[in-house]
C-alpha cells in the first residue's frame, strides 16, 4: 500500500509567512514603544532628581542659622536681600558679603554626557503674615537630551528656622513689610 505525500503548496507557504511577518512587525513595533517609553520615564526621573537635588541643596543653605558676622548666612539674610536689597527695620543688622550672596543662578548637574541637566534657580522673599517671613524657591531642570522641563518649588517661613515667639524671644523673624522682605 502505497501512501501520497502531500506538502504544502507555495500559496500555504507564502500566507504562513505573511502571518508571521505581521506577527513579528507587531512585536517590533512594540518593543519600539517600550522603549521610547523608557527612555522618556528615565530622562523625566533624572530631570525630577537634579531639581530635587538643587532644590535641597538651596533649602539646606536657606534653613541654617548662621553666624551673619563670621560669614555664614541665615534665614533673614536671604529674606531682606533676595531678589533685592531694601532697608530693614530699624535695630536689624545685615552683613553685605563680598561677593554678594546669590539669590538666583543656575547649575549644572550631569551623571553622564548623555543625562545633563540644567538647573536654573531662584530665591524670593515674600510678605507673610504678621511677624513671619516668607522665602519661596524656585527651581526650574531642563534635561539636554530631551528638552524636558520641570519646574519645582518650596516656601520656607521662618519658624522653619527659628521657634515660635515666647515670651523670653519675643521675635525671632524679621518683620516683613507689605510688599514682602525682598521688594521695594
Amino acid at each position: 500500500m502505497m501512501r501520497s505525500v502531500r506538502g504544502f503548496t507555495l500559496a500555504e507557504v507564502l500566507i504562513a509567512l505573511a502571518v508571521i511577518g505581521v506577527a513579528f512587525g507587531a512585536l517590533a513595533l512594540t518593543q519600539v514603544t517600550n522603549l521610547r517609553a523608557s527612555v522618556t520615564a528615565q530622562t523625566a526621573t533624572e530631570t525630577k532628581a537634579a531639581a530635587n537635588l538643587v532644590l535641597e541643596d538651596i533649602l539646606a543653605e536657606v534653613l541654617t542659622t548662621g553666624d551673619v558676622s563670621a560669614g555664614e548666612f541665615d534665614f533673614a539674610y536671604y529674606y531682606w536681600n533676595c531678589p533685592s536689597s531694601v532697608t530693614p527695620p530699624p535695630g536689624t543688622t545685615i552683613v553685605n558679603p563680598d561677593p554678594p550672596l546669590p539669590c538666583q543662578g543656575d547649575r549644572t548637574i550631569n551623571e553622564d554626557e548623555r543625562s545633563e541637566v540644567e538647573v536654573a534657580y531662584a530665591i524670593v522673599g515674600e510678605s507673610g503674615i504678621l511677624g513671619e517671613g516668607v522665602l519661596t524657591i524656585t527651581v526650574t531642570a531642563t534635561h539636554e537630551a530631551s528638552g524636558q522641563r520641570l519646574t519645582i518649588g518650596d516656601r520656607v517661613t521662618c519658624y522653619d528656622v527659628y521657634p515660635s515667639p515666647t515670651s523670653t524671644a519675643p521675635e525671632p523673624c524679621p518683620v516683613p513689610t507689605v510688599s514682602g522682605g525682598g521688594r521695594p
